[in-house]
């Protein structure tokens, strides 16, 4: 992958970040006011497309060759997706404070929401694991213990 589509996707994730964040605040607000039906579904169906393209984009950003992300990004987006994480969060509560969570129009799209958070913890719970000085140091003691042969490969045993 080229630098400048890696740059393509770094600044489609910045995009794909605010306009999510902007969607969920405004779904919450419109629960929060008691918007029309109408009004609050097309807010809540507009968060769930906006982290459904956030997604992936994330996938996106996972993907990228290794040593393509610097540090200082991948530092910056640990904060930026626990804000978001919060927000969902206290969407889904405010949904289910207002009893949105079982009424058939908007439990679809609070169940989306629902379930997008989960594949953007999961990116965090992976992203802060390629950070860690621990498991960073398992990983390069376990290529070592390959390299010395002090362990077989599965893949090698086929």
């Amino acid at each position: 992958m080229s630098s400048s589509t890696a740059i393509l996707t770094l600044d489609e994730w910045q995009i794909r970040f605010h306009e999510a964040m902007a969607a969920l605040l405004r779904a919450r607000e419109a629960i929060k006011r008691q918007f029309g039906l109408w009004g609050l579904l097309n807010g809540l169906w507009k968060s769930s497309r906006d982290l459904k393209a956030l997604n992936v984009t994330l996938k996106a950003v996972s993907e990228l060759p290794d040593g393509t992300l610097s540090d200082d990004f991948i530092q910056s987006q640990v904060p930026q997706l626990r804000k978001l994480l919060r927000s969902i969060e206290d969407l889904v509560d405010t949904a289910r404070h207002e009893g949105l969570m079982n009424r058939s129009l908007t439990a679809a799209p609070l169940g989306l929401i629902s379930v997008r958070g989960e594949y953007v913890a999961d990116y965090l719970d992976a992203l802060e694991m390629s950070t860690d000085p621990q498991v960073i140091a398992a990983i390069t003691e376990g290529h070592g213990q390959i390299e010395r042969g002090e362990v077989e490969v599965m893949e090698r045993l086929f």
